[in-house]
């Protein structure tokens, strides 16, 4: 007598990417990166505080607001889910208030000017940069409106496409305008690369956005044509770096650093030599004091946010959180891979500072909000593996 045969049931495994595995290493070179920059700072800009103030400590002291709100920042963007962030509650109100902060700027008695660029703001005391909250705000508002609020309208496609570009001209190229004609054009030419990211999975947005950007580029020159001339200084300084001063004292401070360096706080570029020491060129006074090791050091650890970074895009299931976490990844390594390349004369001179590293407490601020975000993201959902 024979039995018919048992029916078996496979249990098919969900096998997927883990995120949570690149938490650790991108925490590690962020506290790396945040740690050697402020040690760095305090180096570069002792002796700048000491003959203004009679202090060596008090420029150090105050970006030390920056870090403390960049903390609160950090633990905010960790903590809070980052599907929140492309929603339209955070991203058209943020947007909104970045619009009205910069209209405050060109248009208002609040606006404050420095080395003349009218890029501050002025509330009850508080002076802060808005342009650098673009940085994360912008990109993300395009992010919701290529992705989920395309996914959510009940519109029609064509009137998704019209609202979307309306509301993209408004609160992306205005402010970005703004931005250019602080003039700012270096922090411009940044936002707008960050915000191509999103823009590019779009082709309805890209055919519309693409051609009024490269309107606008033109005109924001055009409008600029008194600084023409500092504008070709600063573009010579790639072909003929020995012309410009600024390039040449940088050249000065990475080449007398060696292989060792000559030492924390023993650098001679940030004596008044160097001008911006304590900003866009603060990679060169870096050099000068560590050496060779010390830049390596230092450029390993972006690369590697880079690596894990884009590892952490690529495992993520949810399309719109990928593009956020190259914005964000992008956002901190691109502008640092720009800074470096101004200080070895690679890109002309422009007021980028370097993450972490430079002066200013809002930039600090935001970069250390987003680098909380970044870590947020490895606690979501990772693509399926295919077998």
């Amino acid at each position: 007598m024979t039995t018919a045969p048992e029916s078996t049931t496979v249990a098919i495994e969900d096998v997927r990417m883990n995120p949570r595995q690149l938490a650790q290493p991108i925490l590690i070179c962020l506290a790396f990166l945040v740690v050697i920059g402020c040690i760095t700072l305090f180096s570069v800009t002792s002796y700048r505080s000491e003959m203004k103030t009679g202090d060596i400590w008090k420029m150090w002291a105050d970006q030390f607001k920056g870090y403390g709100l960049g903390l609160v920042f950090f633990m905010v963007g960790y903590w809070t889910s980052p599907r929140t962030w492309l929603k339209s509650g955070f991203s058209i109100s943020a947007a909104v208030g970045l619009l009205i902060l910069l209209a405050m700027i060109e248009f208002t008695p609040m606006g404050v000017e420095k080395n003349d660029a009218l890029r501050w703001l002025n509330v009850g005391g508080i002076l802060f940069q808005p342009s650098e909250i673009a940085k994360f705000v912008l990109p993300v508002l395009l992010i919701y409106l290529t992705g989920p609020w395309k996914q959510q309208s009940n519109l029609t496609t064509t009137q998704i496409q019209s609202f979307g570009l309306t509301m993209s001209f408004l609160l992306i190229v205005v402010p970005i305008g703004l931005i250019g004609n602080q003039p700012d054009l270096g922090t411009a030419a940044v936002v707008a690369g960050l915000c191509l990211l999103p823009i590019m999975r779009s082709a309805g947005f890209a055919k519309v956005m693409l051609p009024i950007s490269a309107i606008i580029i033109p005109l924001l020159i055009i409008q600029q044509r008194s600084r023409f001339s500092e504008f070709a200084e600063r573009f010579r300084a790639v072909w003929d770096p020995e012309s410009v001063d600024q390039v040449r004292a940088g050249f000065q401070s990475i080449g007398s650093g060696g292989v060792f360096g000559r030492g924390l706080g023993e650098g001679v570029g940030k004596l008044g030599y160097l001008p911006s020491a304590y900003n866009d060129f603060i990679f060169s006074v870096f050099a000068e004091e560590t050496g060779l090791w010390g830049v390596t050091v230092v450029t390993v650890l972006f690369g590697a946010l880079l690596h894990f970074g884009r590892k952490l895009w690529r495992s993520l299931e949810d399309e719109n959180l990928s593009i956020l976490a190259m914005v964000l990844t992008l956002s901190i390594t691109g502008q640092a891979a720009f800074n470096l390349m101004v200080n070895l004369a690679i890109l002309p001179t422009k007021g980028i500072p370097l993450p972490f590293f430079s002066h200013g407490s809002t930039g600090l601020a935001v970069f250390m909000g987003m680098s909380g975000v970044l870590l947020a993201l490895t606690r979501c959902r990772g693509k399926e593996i295919q077998k």
